[in-house]
């Protein structure tokens, strides 16, 4: 009889943080059940596929005590987990952007690890935070943990999604290797994958960046007009980012690099130096705005050779000969 009273309270009381006449602020952490219930926990935590909530249970008489007790819903009984957006998904992009990399991920650490136990959930923040911490991590050159990370993201997540990250990864670790020919098919085949503006922004600098190397390679072997047709694709998949995916500020740097290595392949130095001088007034200490003085100091010189084609020439031509080397006083004789 004392098993039945209990459950009976512990009935009423799910149904009446359900349905309560009063709920809690529209920020409150909360389950929404598929059947269309809600319950507000005073906390909740993923145990396999169970999502356990603690939830207070009024007191079975007036005056009686209020107590507590755990109770769990399968993920797939589950339409959403809510919880308020966490800040660093707004703040870390900027931070990215002003080359505050490291300082992101301490930032970043204890909001995915927390989310972490949620993992693929619907409603997690989980998804959205990882891809965060990768760009981070590539970033500082720490390619074998973004790598790592990225390998587990793919193989927790149990949705599509995930696998198409891994795919865009996969992309990116080529381009990062030097495997710029194989990246370009990766690159096709994850950006037919994924409709996600964090994971197309990643492919979108990454492609640029494989391409931007092959056009190089090109012009180096003096086969311009393959590598105009390079430089143009490289330059129109960084001015993605702008025209596509502006949110995505973290990789508005390496794209307004990029851009100035693309117009300098071009020979066009007005517009390369206007990306140098952009990127050294809106992300003055990054990486990026660093990169640009051996960038300025190419395009000098390229403008220098184009102005007097002939000044290499006559200079080799002036450069006096190397003198030839001494002939010994005495012929020496092979010994018999």
């Amino acid at each position: 009889m004392k098993m039945i009273r209990t459950l009976i309270i512990v009935i009423v009381a799910l149904t009446s943080v359900a349905f309560a006449d009063k709920p809690p602020g529209p920020d409150a952490i909360r389950i929404e059940l598929n059947d269309g219930k809600i319950i507000y926990p005073k906390s909740m935590r993923r145990d396999g596929d169970i999502i356990r909530a603690t939830i207070t249970i009024p007191p079975a008489q007036p005056g009686g005590p209020v107590t507590e007790g755990e109770f769990g819903w399968s993920v797939k009984d589950v339409f959403r987990l809510f919880f308020p957006k966490p800040a660093v998904l707004d703040t870390v992009p900027d931070m990215i952007a002003a080359g505050r990399a490291e300082e992101a991920l301490k930032q970043l650490d204890p909001v995915i690890k927390y989310f972490g136990g949620f993992r693929d959930a619907p409603g997690s923040w989980w998804p959205d935070l990882v891809p965060l911490q990768i760009q981070s991590l590539l970033v500082l050159k720490r390619e074998k943990e973004a790598a790592d990370i990225a390998d587990q993201y793919g193989h927790l997540g149990s949705t599509d999604d995930f696998k198409q990250f891994t795919k865009a990864f996969t992309a990116v670790a080529r381009t990062r290797k030097g495997e710029h020919a194989n990246a370009l098919y990766a690159y096709a085949d994850a950006i037919r994958s994924t409709k996600r503006p964090d994971i197309l922004g990643l492919i979108a600098v990454n492609k640029g960046d494989s391409l931007l190397a092959l056009a190089d390679e090109l012009k180096a072997k003096h086969e311009n007009d393959k590598a105009e047709v390079r430089y143009e694709e490289a330059l129109l998949s960084y001015m993605r980012i702008a025209a596509l995916y502006p949110a995505q500020r973290m990789y508005l740097a390496q794209a307004t690099l990029g851009a100035a290595r693309a117009y300098f392949g071009f020979d066009d130095f007005d517009r390369a130096l206007t990306s140098i001088k952009e990127l050294r007034e809106n992300f003055a200490g990054t990486p990026e705005a660093n990169a640009t003085n051996e960038l300025e100091q190419k395009i000098i010189k390229r403008k220098e050779q184009l102005a007097d084609p002939d000044a290499d020439k006559a200079a080799k031509e002036d450069k006096p000969a190397d003198p030839e080397p001494a002939k010994p006083d005495k012929e020496e004789k092979p010994n018999p």
